[in-house]
């Protein structure tokens, strides 16, 4: 069975001093690997950042890799902080999809990755792409 992972850029990082019940879900169902990268742009929507795909090389966003030990109930939990469940009306808030990400070693894997699904307000982009330190 191939290996499934996770890309966290927001309020999941293990060094973001927002507490929350889900970081221990994070931590149970997924090992945290190494820091890493992925293209997009990366925005404060409120008191947590949304990441927006970019094709721009120039545009990195970063965030930590996990890899997933259970794929059902991390995202049973996930889905419903991220407000992209079942429990959700559309348009969802975020979207979870595959995106390339790479490694701090340069290493390149596909990982699930949280999209911003809604309209955004340039003024409010985070240009470092590091939401904990912009």
């Amino acid at each position: 069975m191939d290996a499934s992972f996770l890309f966290v850029y927001g309020t999941l990082r293990s060094d973001s001093p927002r507490k929350s019940p889900v970081k221990n879900v994070l931590h149970q169902h997924a090992d945290r690997l190494c820091n890493a990268t992925t293209r997009g742009c990366l925005y404060k929507i409120d008191w947590y950042p949304g990441l927006v795909a970019s094709e721009n090389p120039d545009d990195v966003v970063k965030g930590e890799l996990y890899k997933i030990k259970d794929e059902s109930k991390l995202f049973s939990h996930l889905d419903k902080y991220e407000g992209c469940s079942e429990d959700f009306p559309d348009p969802h808030e975020y979207q979870r999809v595959k995106r390339l990400v790479q490694t701090e070693n340069q290493n390149k894997v596909m990982a699930w990755v949280y999209l911003y699904n809604r309209e955004i307000d340039e003024a409010l982009r985070i240009s470092s792409g590091d939401y904990l330190n912009p």
